[in-house]
């Protein structure tokens, strides 16, 4: 718990000197923009401060805003979200690139570490909040996932006591829509209907807002792209070794589209039953929370590497109910290598077709299933 954290953390900041210190401009020494994907936020960012929000879908009206930061020799960074996105981004621009992507990474780690302060509060454990692989992951990506977490954490957080609000937050995810698949069985099978209306109300005004905003000229070219998204998922321009989602462990491992897409939907059944039977029993609200990343991530058919900081969650809430109720066999060995692992995901799905972050997604679904069974047979006894 002391050192290999202060071994991560170092390594971490290494490549990030090494990264800063060592690239061209605004490109890194493998040619790739600092903050890779946060490049697209502010070149979309910029489009909507021209008045051309439709042109975020558009790859050339990109690029050029992109090779207009960091040289022509700037890689596409593409806009695959839905509408409802642009009114997170829209701010970005407001700031030169670099101040604006400290700003941002700055701002959604402070909300990701009061998640998993809130969900596990010992100062023992902020060190190894810091050093989770998929912080530092995010952090070099420019991503959203610290603002994923700080979503769903709270809004899970709050749903016993505040629905409304947590309906709020948990709507607010509709930004990235394939992570929010299972949060409307978890509340009707806690029966939180009123976080389920404000949650179905909060999407509703978002994608109202949007087309106040911006008319039906952006989500025709939304729609116009759905073409090319799906594309880039079936046909690995995202490559599969970077995901961690079910579909894509199976694509890399040379499923066909058709085996892969029905191995997909089996497991992401599996998962949702497991969220419902969790959130329907009475289990501990801990448990309850630490089920919900795992799932999501054994649901979703894209989910990168980098959202597996969602997984930091499952891993506070899961040392939270153990060290209240005692570990299971077999328990902290899971959580070890689930927090042990994630540095490696990528290089080991590369080079060893190892869907290791996959996997480990499924063992922490089946962790929580686990744990919930054991407390009811205690229950029972």
């Amino acid at each position: 718990v002391r050192l290999y954290p202060l071994i991560y953390v170092t390594f971490y900041l290494a490549l990030t000197l090494y990264a800063a210190g060592l690239g061209r401009g605004l490109l890194d020494p493998g040619g790739k923009a600092l903050g890779t994907d946060f490049m697209s936020f502010w070149s979309v960012s910029n489009l909507l401060w021209q008045g051309r929000p439709a042109a975020a879908y558009d790859h050339e009206a990109l690029h050029a805003i992109q090779q207009s930061l960091a040289g022509a020799e700037a890689p596409l960074y593409t806009w695959l979200y839905p509408p409802m996105a642009l009114l997170l981004v829209a701010p970005l621009a407001a700031m030169p690139y670099l101040p604006a992507l400290l700003a941002w990474l700055g701002l959604t780690l402070v909300g990701y570490l009061s998640v998993l302060w809130r969900l596990l509060p010992d100062r023992r454990a902020l060190l190894p909040m810091l050093a989770f692989a998929p912080l530092f992951i995010n952090l070099g990506h420019g991503q959203n996932a610290f603002l994923t977490v700080t979503l769903l954490g709270w809004g899970l957080i709050l749903l016993p006591r505040r629905p409304w609000l947590a309906g709020v937050l948990l709507g607010a995810l509709v930004y990235k829509p394939q992570l929010g698949l299972l949060l409307p069985i978890a509340l009707a099978a806690a029966g939180q209907w009123r976080a389920f209306l404000t949650a179905t109300l909060t999407v509703l005004g978002l994608a109202g807002l949007t087309h106040g905003l911006w008319g039906t000229v952006v989500w025709s070219a939304f729609y116009t792209q759905t073409a090319f998204a799906r594309q880039m998922l079936e046909q690995g321009l995202v490559p599969w070794f970077k995901m961690i989602s079910v579909f894509g462990a199976a694509r890399m491992l040379s499923a066909p589209l058709t085996y892969a897409w029905a191995i997909q939907i089996l497991l992401g059944l599996v998962a949702a039953v497991v969220v419902w039977r969790i959130w329907r029993a009475p289990a501990p609200q801990s448990l309850k929370i630490a089920v919900v990343p795992a799932a999501i991530l054994v649901a979703a058919p894209l989910a990168l590497d980098y959202d597996g900081a969602l997984l930091a969650m499952t891993l506070a809430a899961c040392v939270t109910d153990g060290l209240r109720r005692g570990f299971l066999d077999w328990e902290i060995s899971i959580l070890a290598a689930a927090w042990l692992t994630p540095l490696f995901w990528r290089p080991l799905a590369q080079f060893g077709h190892l869907p290791l972050g996959t996997l480990i997604s499924l063992a922490l679904l089946w962790l929580t299933w686990r744990r919930a069974q054991a407390g009811s047979r205690q229950q029972r006894v």
